[in-house]
């Protein structure tokens, strides 16, 4: 982190922008750091900033938590432009150790792009972002984030409450240990940084997980049913995720949308109820259930998967229930204080 911020520091000072300020933030929040740029007459301005040691991509940069007080911005080793078109788009400024930049504020406009790093400069090697953040080492970090004492049961336990092999876990826990996400207490392991790996793991569910869950889209022809199929659909084991679950977590939200998680598509309901499969604009949506530590009596999933489900529906307004829920559940505020 500090020789990355060095090279961007470098890279502004090349452009007659200064540095004139840095503040580490707490562990848990949407950015790790904020600065403060004086490009002179052109002003100045405080940004949260997100940096991205490792390979940063188009996918990466749609699923990034936009902070709600701060402009973000993004530092990293190199963003392709392609990411950086993707950046733009949703008005985050950007720079790299390369010299590529995009900065934009009121008397300011920097817009240089197509820089190629050094031949033999290379992204530093993330040792968290490799095994624990694939589709199925996704799946082992849920049941971490999820169930505060699950760190500390066997690996055999881990393993059948996330759906995965042992040795899967084995790997999954070796890494998050040795990225510090996991540390040995006198009670067993217990997790470290949670608010910074719920973010990844957000990130990592977004790309490699979500896309896969979805079992089918469904239309009801009265709405006003909804309210029975989802009592319905509890009762048969269903639980409920995205939007309608937030909107439990905080009564403020509106929900437009409907989503529950079960192991098979509840085929008598869907008749009884006349829903109309459409997998484009269907509100109500059924999703595989990936895990298998579930309590069937809790109505929703873990709160740590409702607000990945927010941020990976790409709709800035669940982007916003995200955040809300984030400041009152209390596991995700459990995590952010890791």
């Amino acid at each position: 982190m500090n020789a990355l911020l060095e090279d961007v520091k470098l890279v502004l000072a090349g452009f007659g922008i200064s540095v004139v300020g840095d503040q580490r933030l707490a562990s848990g929040a949407a950015a790790d750091l904020e600065l403060a740029l004086d490009a002179g007459p052109r002003g100045r301005r405080l940004y949260a900033v997100a940096p991205k040691r490792g390979r940063l991509d188009r996918q990466r940069a749609t699923s990034m938590v936009l902070p709600p007080a701060r402009p973000l911005l993004v530092i990293a080793p190199y963003v392709p432009d392609s990411v950086a078109d993707v950046l733009r788009a949703r008005g985050v400024d950007h720079v790299d150790a390369a010299g590529n930049v995009r900065l934009a504020w009121d008397g300011m406009l920097l817009d240089v792009r197509g820089r190629r790093p050094q031949p033999l400069q290379r992204p530093r090697k993330d040792a968290a972002a490799s095994r624990a953040f694939t589709r199925s080492g996704a799946m082992v970090v849920f049941t971490l984030l999820a169930w505060p004492e699950m760190s500390r049961r066997p690996v055999r336990d881990i393993a059948d409450a996330s759906g995965t092999a042992v040795g899967t876990v084995h790997k999954v826990l070796s890494e998050l240990s040795a990225a510090g996400y996991l540390f040995e207490s006198n009670d067993g392991k217990r997790l470290n940084r949670g608010g910074e790996l719920l973010d990844r793991w957000a990130e990592a569910y977004t790309v490699n997980l979500a896309g896969k869950l979805s079992i089918a889209s469904f239309t009801l022809d009265d709405l006003a049913s909804l309210r029975e199929a989802e009592k319905d659909l509890l009762e048969q084991g269903a639980q409920l995720g995205g939007e309608l679950a937030a909107s439990r977590i905080d009564s403020h939200l509106r929900p437009a949308t409907a989503t529950f998680y079960v192991d098979k598509v509840p085929v008598d309901l869907v008749a009884r109820f006349r829903m109309r499969r459409d997998d484009n604009f269907g509100a109500v949506e059924l999703r595989h259930r990936f895990w298998n530590q579930h309590d069937l009596e809790a109505p929703l999933v873990p709160s740590p998967l409702v607000y990945a489900d927010l941020l990976s529906s790409g709709d800035p307004r669940q982007r916003e229930h995200a955040e809300r829920i984030r400041q009152i559940d209390d596991r995700l505020v459990e995590l952010d204080r890791t």
